[in-house]
C-alpha cells in the first residue's frame, strides 16, 4: 500500500502543474510516469501472448473483449509484436459477413527460443525448445553427484553453447535459460537453497549460469517445474491446479495454477510428498525424520521389497505389482496421495517418473480409491492421468519455467537481473 500511495503522491504533485507546462525530463514525476507507461505496456503484452498460447488464434476485437484493452492500446501494442517477428497475421478467408474481412493474429513458434536445463539426481539435460514449448534440439550427459558443482555448472554451459550453435537459432533470439532442479529454490529463483539428494546448499546457480552463458536464468524446482507445464501445454489444461507427482530415485511433486483458473496469486511451488510422515517409528529417512513416504514407496526401498538389483525392463511398479509387497506399498502411496489431495485440492494429478511408465491398472485403482479418501467437493472434479508431455520432461518442464519468465510474461527482450553480453563458452 505504501508503494501505492508514494505513486499516487507523486502524480498528485506532478498534476499541480499548470496544463501548459511541460514535464521536466529530469525530473522524479517524468521518471514515474515513463516507468509506469513501460509497465502497463508489458503487462499488456504479456496478457495478449498468453491469451494466444492457451486459446489459440484470435482477431483483434476478440483480443480487445478478453483483455478490456481499448482498441488504440491493443492495436500499439499487437503492432510492435508483429514487428518482431512474434505474431503472424491471416486474413480469414471464409469471412461472409459485409466489410474488410477480419485479421487473426497468432503465436510465431519459432520466433524465439529458450534453453531448458534439467539437472537431477545424476543426470543433466539440456533442451532447446520454441515458445510452443516444442524441443527443437537436445543433449544429455550422466554424472557423479559428487562432482563439484562449478565443473557441472561448466561442462553443462558448454553443451549448452554448442547445442544453441548446432541448431542454427540465432543467438539473440533465445530469450533466456529456466533451470529445474531438485531441492528448494529462494524467492527470487536463484538459488538452490537445499537439495538433499545432491547436498548441494545456497548455490547461485543463476548467477554463474549467467556468467557462462551471457542469457539471463531463472531457477524452479523441478517437480514444480514439470507441473507448470503440465497446467500450461499438457493435457490437462483446463484445470485450476495441477499436482505433478513424480517417482525418480525419491518421490517428490509440484503445484501449479492452471491456464483457466480464476484464483488471485494461486499457489505454486514444491509438495514434499515424499516427506509425508506414515510411521514415525518407522524407517530412517535422509531428510532427519524417520517412517516418511519416501522410506516405502521410492526407487530403492521398492527394489528392495522386490529383491531385485536395479529396474527391470518391464518398468519399477510393474516389477512391485507383481510381487506380495504390492498392496502395502499401495497402501502406502495411496495414504500420502490423499493428504496432499485434501491439503491442496488439486483438480488434477499428473503422474510422472517410475509412475507414467506404471501399467494401466495403477490408474484404475487409484481412479476408484482416491476419491474415497478426499472430501466431496475435492473428488466431483478430480482427474489422474500421466503426464501429457513427452520427453524430456524435466527438460521441458525448465524450458517452460524460462518461457514464462522471459517470454510470456511481458515479451521478448525484458530479462530479469544484469547479464554479461558476451558468453564465457563458445564452442569452437
Amino acid at each position: 500500500m505504501s508503494l501505492r500511495l508514494g505513486w499516487w503522491s507523486a502524480l498528485r504533485s506532478g498534476m499541480r502543474q499548470t496544463p501548459f507546462q511541460p514535464i521536466d525530463r529530469c525530473s522524479p514525476l517524468f521518471y514515474l510516469l515513463s516507468k509506469l507507461i513501460g509497465l502497463t505496456m508489458a503487462n499488456a503484452t504479456g496478457q495478449i501472448l498468453k491469451l494466444l498460447r492457451d486459446a489459440g488464434p484470435a482477431s483483434r476485437a476478440d483480443l480487445v473483449r478478453a483483455t478490456g484493452l481499448s482498441s488504440a492500446g491493443l492495436t500499439k501494442v499487437t503492432a510492435v509484436l508483429v514487428q518482431q517477428g512474434v505474431l503472424d497475421e491471416r486474413q480469414l478467408d471464409d469471412h461472409s459477413g459485409l466489410g474488410r474481412p477480419p485479421v487473426q493474429l497468432s503465436l510465431r513458434a519459432g520466433s524465439r527460443h529458450v534453453v531448458g536445463i534439467h539437472l537431477s539426481a545424476g543426470q543433466a539435460c539440456v533442451v532447446l525448445s520454441d515458445v510452443l514449448l516444442n524441443v527443437t534440439a537436445q543433449e544429455g550427459f550422466e554424472f557423479d553427484i559428487a562432482t563439484p558443482v562449478d565443473a557441472l555448472i561448466a561442462r553443462t554451459a558448454r553443451m549448452t553453447s554448442q547445442l544453441i550453435e548446432a541448431s542454427g537459432v540465432p543467438r539473440s533470439r533465445v530469450v533466456g535459460i529456466g533451470v529445474g532442479l531438485p531441492g528448494g529454490v529462494d524467492r527470487t529463483r536463484r538459488i538452490n537453497i537445499h537439495s538433499s539428494f545432491t547436498n548441494w546448499t545456497n548455490i547461485p546457480f543463476a548467477d554463474l549460469f549467467e556468467d557462462h552463458l551471457g542469457l539471463p536464468v531463472v531457477l524452479e524446482h523441478n517437480a514444480t517445474a514439470i507441473a507448470l507445464a503440465e497446467a500450461q501445454f499438457g493435457r490437462d489444461r483446463n484445470s485450476a491446479r495441477t499436482l505433478h507427482v513424480f517417482m525418480g530415485r525419491g518421490i517428490g511433486a509440484g503445484l501449479a495454477q492452471g491456464v483457466l483458473s480464476t484464483e488471485r496469486g494461486a499457489p505454486r511451488g514444491p509438495v514434499e510428498i515424499g516427506h509425508i510422515v506414515l510411521d514415525p517409528e518407522g524407517p530412517a529417512c535422509r531428510c532427519g525424520g524417520r517412517g516418511c513416504l519416501e522410506t516405502y514407496f521410492s526407487e530403492q526401498p521398492i527394489l528392495q521389497r522386490a529383491g531385485l538389483d536395479a529396474v527391470p525392463p518391464e518398468g519399477l511398479i510393474a516389477a512391485a505389482m507383481a510381487t506380495d509387497a504390492w498392496p502395502d506399498l499401495y497402501q502406502r502411496f495411496l495414504q500420502a496421495l490423499s493428504t496432499a489431495v485434501t491439503l491442496l485440492s488439486p483438480d488434477s494429478v499428473v503422474l510422472g517418473g517410475h509412475l507414467n511408465a506404471a501399467p494401466d491398472r495403477l490408474l484404475t485403482d487409484l481412479r476408484r480409491d482416491l476419491p474415497r479418501r478426499v472430501m466431496q467437493a475435492q473428488r466431483e472434479n478430480l482427474t489422474i492421468n500421466r503426464t501429457g508431455l513427452d520427453e524430456p520432461v524435466g527438460a521441458r518442464g525448465a524450458a517452460c519455467v524460462g518461457l514464462e519468465a522471459f517470454f510470456y510474461r511481458s515479451g521478448p527482450g525484458a530479462s530479469v537481473g544484469t547479464v554479461r553480453t558476451e558468453p564465457a563458452y563458445v564452442s569452437a
